[in-house]
């Protein structure tokens, strides 16, 4: 199932200034069992699971022209996960059907001359001169390859630790519509499931006349990954995603809340814009809960916000650590429980 992940109000406009280009990601995905590939000598206490991305891109009618290429990153939150394989593999392709045949003409002209005297003495002499010339044309007939060029490229980043796939218009392919792309990542063996952090961008023609290609839209994701046939793990996963999405609707219900708390007056924005008012919500709050694995704001920091959005966020990081645990950091459950009751007390004194 296809499920977009706008990232809050604070990033939900942003993707609105770029609404030309919308993008999707299936948000909870199974782990296949991958161990009789035979890739690579898989690392001890270790396995292969096998991920497959459904994405798809739709381009607004006005820009189907303008989009150059796509590109897709998926990168896992820990370290001892690391990419295995991967496709599409980078591919290039050619307009031209078969070899060409190209023919070299070459004019081919040789001429020589001849010159001779022969006479008696007293009584004269004799001279002579003889001349040749002989043309032609000569044609050599080769094959050679086209010139290819890259319509698919891929390769691993950060390591091993995520992998990336970029994708260029061509008169053979389209990049709108739906692509699945297959990552092999090698696991610890207690691996149970994992978030992975996916990034699409299409880059492109700002307007016709630009000389110059830049990135026209952006999107970031989160998509749940659990092992096949493992129950628990599958919950946590599709838990994970309901409380995902039960945060975003909290953030943007209460919108202009959180912005009238922020700033509450038109000199807090002013003062925030010339550095001279610093908010007591910190910047990027929601993109950093979101994507930083663990708990990566102390939840005081947070009190500001009101207390709906408070709940949501203990909510889902209930969640996000849940799965997180499952791939073996244990250091993130114990730092979130420690948190949550420091939290929870300084509740109870208010």
């Amino acid at each position: 199932m296809l499920w977009t992940l706008a990232i809050g109000w604070s990033m939900v406009a942003q993707s609105a200034a770029f609404a030309q280009v919308v993008f999707d990601v299936n948000s909870v995905v199974p782990a296949r069992s991958a161990e009789a590939i035979g890739i690579m000598a898989r690392m001890p206490q270790s396995r292969f699971v096998e991920v497959r991305l459904e994405t798809s891109a739709l381009f607004e009618p006005a820009w189907a022209n303008s989009i150059q290429e796509l590109t897709v990153r998926a990168v896992s939150r820990h370290h001892d996960v690391q990419v295995a394989d991967y496709s599409p593999r980078t591919e290039m392709q050619t307009d031209v059907f078969g070899p060409m045949q190209v023919a070299l003409d070459a004019e081919r002209f040789r001429e020589g001359g001849l010159q001779g005297v022969g006479g008696y003495p007293g009584v004269g002499s004799a001279s002579g001169f003889a001349y040749q010339m002989e043309s032609g044309q000569q044609t050599v007939h080769f094959a050679q390859k086209p010139a290819l060029e890259v319509v698919t490229a891929s390769g691993t980043l950060q390591r091993q630790q995520g992998v990336y796939f970029k994708q260029r218009q061509s008169t053979q392919t389209t990049l709108e519509g739906s692509r699945t792309f297959r990552i092999v990542f090698e696991v610890p063996e207690s691996w149970r499931a994992d978030l992975l952090d996916v990034t699409m961008e299409a880059v492109g023609l700002e307007h016709p006349k630009s000389r110059s290609s830049k990135i026209l839209s952006s999107q970031r994701f989160v998509v749940a990954v659990y092992q096949e046939g493992d129950e628990v793990a599958a919950r946590a996963a599709v838990n994970y995603r309901k409380h995902h999405s039960q945060l975003l609707l909290a953030v943007d219900s209460k919108a202009w809340e959180i912005q009238h708390r922020t700033f509450p007056t038109p000199f807090h924005k002013l003062g925030a814009k010339l550095d001279i008012y610093e908010p007591e919500l910190p910047s990027g709050w929601l993109e950093t809960i979101v994507y930083q694995p663990g708990v990566p704001l102390p939840m005081h920091r947070l009190s500001i916000l009101p207390v709906d959005v408070r709940v949501a966020i203990m909510n889902y990081l209930d969640q996000k650590v849940g799965v997180e645990s499952l791939s073996g950091s244990r250091d993130v459950e114990r730092w979130f429980r420690q948190e949550r009751v420091a939290t929870h007390g300084e509740y109870a004194r208010r």
